[in-house]
């Protein structure tokens, strides 16, 4: 499965168990009707590539324990931008989503990406700073998250053994001192 894929989803998680259990993604360009509300959704991502951290180097882990090393490019770095919409019926609704969304980035300044690491999570643009076009007389408000420097690997993986055989040879003389114990 991909990282970005990965990111958005563990996203969508965490949005689920803390803003609205009814949050879903859609994507920047889509057009989104509003079914039911209240309704949070998450527009997104848009990426931009981190280019001061663009490296040529190539990435090496050694496996000690097996032996073993893997090596592959380092990968490109992307930050995953995400406009927050929440629509709400009455102003008291969405004065109760800012302060979930708040507590949201409160609880989850990073993000732990299954057995990935974690990843930064940034508000951008507060709840209610974004003007949107609103044609309904439901209540908006909008800001934007942002996801920093997801990795994206090229998938060319190169492994091998450290050590190709166990085979030792010595030149010289072996002296061993053995102390007795009382």
């Amino acid at each position: 499965m991909s990282t970005i894929q990965t990111v958005t989803e563990t996203l969508i998680r965490l949005a689920k168990q803390v803003i609205h259990p009814d949050t879903v993604l859609v994507f920047p360009d889509d057009l989104f009707e509003v079914q039911r509300t209240p309704s949070v959704i998450l527009q997104g991502p848009k990426l931009t590539e981190d280019r001061f951290r663009r490296s040529q180097s190539r990435l090496f882990e050694k496996n000690v324990a097996e032996l073993t090393f893997e090596e592959c490019r380092f990968p490109r770095l992307y930050h995953l931008d995400f406009d927050l919409v929440v629509t709400v019926d009455r102003e008291a609704e969405l004065l109760g989503f800012h302060e979930s969304v708040s507590r949201f980035l409160q609880l989850y300044p990073e993000i732990a990406i299954a057995d990935q690491g974690s990843l930064n999570l940034t508000e951008l643009v507060p709840l209610g700073g974004l003007a949107r076009v609103n044609l309904s007389n439901l209540r908006q408000s909008s800001g934007r998250i942002r996801i920093e420097s997801c990795p994206v690997y090229d998938g060319d993986l190169r492994d091998g053994r450290l050590i190709r055989d166990r085979t030792f040879q010595f030149h010289g003389d072996v002296t061993e001192q053995r102390t007795i114990q009382p």
